[in-house]
Parts: C-alpha cells; sequence; structure tokens
C-alpha cells in the first residue's frame, strides 16, 4: 500500500530507511543493529517523514521543518532550492544522501504517487522483502542486491 508518509521532504525515500525498516518484526536483525549503535534511545523505529512517529534524530530535522513552515509538500516545490541546507544535507556523508537531487527533480517531473511507486519497487527484493539502503542483501532470500550504498 503506498504511503505519502515515506516520502521524505528532502528527497529520501523513508521506506529505505533502517530505523522505519526497523520497526517491523521481520526485521528484528536491523533493530537489534540499531540498539548497539545508539543505547540511549528506546524506540529506534520511525513510521516516515511524514507520520507522527519519528526517530528523535528526524524528529528534529530543520530541512522537514523549513517544509512545513513554508506549507510545501517537498523541496522541489520549493522557489529556493536547492538552498544550502539541502546542499549541506546532500554533502554529509552519507551516501543515500547523494541522491536527493536527483530524487527531487524525479519527483517533480513524475509527481507523489509514481515516485513512491517506483522507489517501493526500488527498494524491494525479488522475494517480495523490503530491503533497507545498506543492506547488501536480502536478509530472508540471500540475494546480493546489484544497487546498496556502501
Amino acid at each position: 500500500m503506498l504511503s505519502y508518509k515515506l516520502l521524505g521532504v528532502c528527497g529520501l525515500y523513508c521506506g529505505a530507511c533502517y530505523h522505519y525498516q526497523a520497526s517491523f518484526p521481520r526485521n528484528a536483525h536491523l533493530l537489534r543493529e540499531l540498539l548497539k549503535k545508539d543505547k540511549t534511545v528506546e524506540d529506534p523505529t520511525c513510521q516516515g517523514c511524514r507520520s507522527d512517529k519519528l526517530y528523535p534524530h528526524c524528529s528534529k530535522c530543520k530541512i522537514r521543518e523549513c517544509a512545513e513552515d513554508k506549507g510545501i509538500e517537498y523541496c522541489g516545490d520549493c522557489i529556493e532550492a536547492p538552498c544550502e541546507m539541502l546542499r549541506n544535507f546532500q554533502l554529509d556523508g552519507r551516501a543515500h544522501h547523494l541522491d536527493i537531487m536527483d530524487n527531487l527533480a524525479e519527483l517533480k517531473e513524475q509527481g507523489c504517487e509514481k515516485w513512491l511507486k517506483k522507489q517501493e519497487l526500488k527498494w524491494k527484493c525479488q522475494c517480495g522483502a523490503e530491503h533497507s539502503w545498506y543492506e547488501a542483501e536480502c536478509h530472508f532470500c540471500g540475494l546480493s542486491f546489484d544497487f546498496y550504498y556502501r
């Protein structure tokens, strides 16, 4: 089922986020990994950028706050895009952030629904299991992914 909660205002697809994926019992391996990395967070899961349940780091997102203040759906709708805040986010050293400008251009061209459907397929294994940005192979069937961030 298509969920607009998974459309990050910055151009990220929240459905591929390990915090989101860790919220499902089938991905207990991701939850264990997250709890090892961040022992201070009681509930490291998230339900997407537009949900009421955000990962603590995401709840403080200035990009999300800016889009809300401007009343825009995503940064591609902003007349100031790409702004310095968005460029800094793209180049902050996290590999999955590098795609945001391309994603925002695709969003503008294709529309939210088509883009979300494309992302949903992109982050799904042939066996049907969803995976996150940094998983090199399917946790369920073992298939290696052609596309993942190292």
